[in-house]
C-alpha cells in the first residue's frame, strides 16, 4: 500500500469522508468513532485521516 501526502484541507476531509464511509459497510463501530474524532476541533483532520488509513490497512493484514 502506497501513501500520499494530502496538503489540502479539503482534500483530508474528502479521504475521511471515503474511508468512513466504507468502513461504516465492515466496521460501523469504527466509523463512528472516526465521526467522533472528526467532530473535536482539537484533533487535527490529518492525525484522524492517518488513524483511519491505519484501521484499513490493519484489516487488509488480516484478509
Amino acid at each position: 500500500m502506497k501513501r500520499v501526502h494530502i496538503k489540502k484541507d479539503e482534500s483530508v476531509e474528502s479521504a475521511l469522508l471515503l474511508v468512513i464511509s466504507k468502513l461504516s459497510i465492515d466496521q460501523p463501530e469504527e466509523s463512528l468513532k472516526l465521526l467522533a474524532m472528526c467532530a473535536k476541533d482539537d484533533i487535527p483532520k490529518m492525525s484522524v485521516l492517518n488513524y483511519a488509513l491505519n484501521i484499513v490497512e490493519g484489516r487488509s493484514n488480516l484478509s
